[in-house]
């Protein structure tokens, strides 16, 4: 069987292929936002890097000496119980699609936490308003955790 990618279906129109094109892997706002509230509590980081060379992942946020790493999950692409709906056109295939991305994101999680790693997922959706300083805090303790070790 080919790959999903292999196997996407055409775009339902030019307005829709533009939107898609049009996400980005990588500086959203969600990380910016994010990254600069980390960064105002005096905290360093690598973005957007492989946390361990032998895992095939890249986490948005990495505190390597630490081994603590932040993944920021779109709630569409990666299947938010409470926003993600599937796309009425081509349903089976986004249903196959977005359970490949959250069966991936598992094993990557299990795998770094196997090789030592505090790993982080946060929704998009919480990383609004209030949800920055708590997401902030948990990893800011982790971090104090860590640098005890």
């Amino acid at each position: 069987m080919s790959s999903i990618r292999a196997r996407a279906p055409r775009s339902a129109s030019p307005t829709v292929r533009r939107a898609m094109q049009a996400n980005v892997p990588r500086d959203t706002k969600p990380e910016v936002r994010f990254r600069s509230v980390l960064h105002a509590a005096g905290l360093r980081f690598r973005k957007d890097c492989r946390p361990e060379a032998l895992i095939h992942c890249k986490a948005d946020i990495v505190f390597p000496s630490r081994r603590v790493c932040v993944f920021i999950d779109g709630c569409f692409w990666h299947g938010c119980p409470e926003h993600f709906r599937t796309p009425l056109r081509n349903g089976a295939w986004w249903t196959e699609k977005i359970e490949d991305n959250k069966r991936r994101d598992r094993e990557k999680t299990s795998a770094l936490r196997a090789s030592g790693w505090v790993v982080f997922r946060f929704w998009e959706h919480e990383l609004r308003r209030d949800g920055l300083k708590s997401a902030s805090a948990k990893v800011q303790r982790a971090l104090r955790s860590a640098s005890h070790c």
